[in-house]
């Protein structure tokens, strides 16, 4: 099984984990992020995309519900916070875990290893990774 851990949670963050889940379904997936949840980040995000065209190029197994009311047509902030949001949800529906409100304290390459704090249900250690994939 490999450990691989994803620093931050926008849309390429989300695309990669998906794809290693593809290629690799017994991966172990962490995704740290500083946002409070997967989509919504504080400050607000600033970008845009026309959600029709995203989602004409990724899996449509990758993406969740998306409300009805979110413009597919035209670029917007908020397609790109919901895309963001649904795919988050897929992942979680994965196996990948989630630890958000977590700041990355220090990443030993040599080590292979994590220190970080948060606010979830693991709110500081140590993480041994196989793989690395930084998102920031």
């Amino acid at each position: 099984m490999i450990q691989i851990a994803i620093l931050g949670s926008g849309i390429e963050a989300l695309e990669q984990a998906h794809n290693i889940l593809d290629n690799f379904p017994s991966s172990q997936i962490t995704i740290y992020s500083e946002d409070a949840e997967v989509g919504f980040p504080d400050p607000p995000s600033t970008e845009e995309l026309v959600l029709r065209d995203k989602l004409d190029s990724i899996p449509e197994a990758w993406v969740g519900n998306i409300p009805s009311t979110i413009d597919r047509n035209s670029p917007s902030v908020t397609a790109s916070s919901w895309l963001c949001k649904s795919m988050g949800v897929r992942l979680a529906m994965r196996g990948a875990r989630f630890l958000l409100r977590t700041s990355i304290l220090d990443v030993e390459t040599d080590q292979c290893e994590i220190s970080f704090r948060g606010g979830g249900s693991a709110s500081s250690g140590v993480d041994s990774y196989d793989e690395l994939y930084d998102f920031r």
